[in-house]
């Protein structure tokens, strides 16, 4: 169901929940204003979801970062990743994957390897470990972690999803003066 949503846009109105909206030149906030205080909503917001997923991850004593590590780790399969491109998937930087693999390799759940076709080259790979973990828990711990958006619908989560999409984390973004 997730993969017909992620195909059709959501009606972009969901979210009205009063009958005025800030709409720049109709208020007197210019554009950069109101991104400015989308921005600083989405800080916090991270901030809070941060602390919160962290609580939820405590009997497993991960980050959510780490957590997702965990789960691209998954997704990347017996190939494995090397942390930069784990790095470029979690949209962090080298040296917080590279922490990431650290604490999940000392939990026995991520292995580091040599890259079959160069030698100064690291891999990082789910151990069966990290696998039976995933298997074992790995629903409920999303189920935790989907519970921090509240009382979001299924909608409304997926038209968040796609307008902080729209926030470019493949790239070093540019900063404009």
């Amino acid at each position: 169901m997730v993969s017909q949503m992620t195909k059709t846009a959501v009606h972009p109105g969901w979210l009205l929940l009063e009958d005025a909206v800030n709409v720049p030149g109709e208020t007197g906030e210019s554009e950069d204003s109101l991104r400015f205080a989308a921005f600083m909503q989405l800080l916090r917001t991270a901030g809070a979801l941060d602390r919160a997923a962290t609580d939820a991850l405590a009997d497993l004593d991960l980050t959510a970062g780490a957590f997702g590590a965990l789960v691209e780790l998954r997704n990347v399969g017996a190939a494995g990743v090397a942390p930069s491109e784990l790095a470029r998937r979690l949209a962090v930087a080298r040296r917080t994957a590279t922490l990431y693999v650290d604490i999940l390799a000392r939990q026995g759940w991520a292995a580091r390897e040599a890259h079959p076709q160069d030698r100064r080259m690291v891999l990082a790979r789910l151990t069966p470990e990290g696998e039976a973990l995933l298997d074992e828990l790995g629903d409920a711990y999303q189920r935790r972690l989907a519970s921090l958006l509240g009382d979001m619908s299924p909608l409304q989560a997926e038209r968040l999803r796609q307008l902080l999409a729209l926030v470019p984390t493949d790239r070093p973004l540019a900063v404009n003066s």
